[in-house]
């Protein structure tokens, strides 16, 4: 990495990753979110930004250009955008080959989680395009991305590789104050932890 502190977001859909996001931002960080790297692909070739489009495409991008395309796209654009001793923040990572890249660049995992029925009300709220689905619809898309059966993710072994995982079940004073012991604890790289 170049110097600063550099966290990658590991979570499942709802958990509360954006929050966490702009809560580092407000920090100082600079954010990057390899989800857009399939955004901006999407929108080279006017496909919608569905979750089904957008997984198929990343899992095409990832067939193609290796299983860490995304994080080797994006933290070449942190190298290209940012000063020397900036601290990122590293969003949307899904594959355990993403967090191999960007481990190997000084990046600590945190993972966020929080109970799947409560994930499902924060996404009918947050109204993002393609967000408008049934409970089942949500129940098997969590699964796919969880389970490794869409090729381009697999969130339970990239949570085994986070450093520590927040469960974002409270207040969002209460998951400031989970990512605060988080960044209080980034001397000791190797441990694992689970903040609740």
């Amino acid at each position: 990495m170049q110097g600063g502190v550099a966290i990658g977001l590991i979570g499942t859909n709802g958990a509360g990753k954006s929050a966490v996001s702009d809560y580092l931002v407000g920090r100082g960080f600079y954010t990057v979110s390899l989800s857009d790297r399939v955004r901006d692909e999407a929108d080279r070739q006017q496909l919608p930004h569905t979750r089904d489009v957008l997984t198929q495409l990343a899992n095409v991008m990832k067939q193609t250009h290796g299983p860490d395309v995304l994080a080797r796209q994006s933290h070449a654009l942190v190298l290209a955008t940012t000063p020397a001793q900036t601290s990122v923040v590293y969003d949307s990572i899904r594959h355990v080959a993403e967090i191999a890249y960007l481990r190997d660049k000084g990046v600590m995992m945190l993972g966020i989680d929080a109970p799947i029925e409560l994930r499902y009300e924060r996404v009918k709220h947050r109204l993002r395009v393609g967000d408008d689905v049934p409970f089942d619809t949500f129940v098997a898309h969590d699964t796919r991305e969880r389970d490794g059966s869409s090729s381009g993710q697999n969130l339970t072994l990239a949570f085994a590789e986070c450093h520590t995982i927040v469960t974002n079940d409270h207040t969002v004073a209460h998951l400031h104050h989970q990512i605060d012991r988080f960044l209080a604890t980034l001397a000791t790289e190797g441990t694992s932890t689970w903040l609740g």
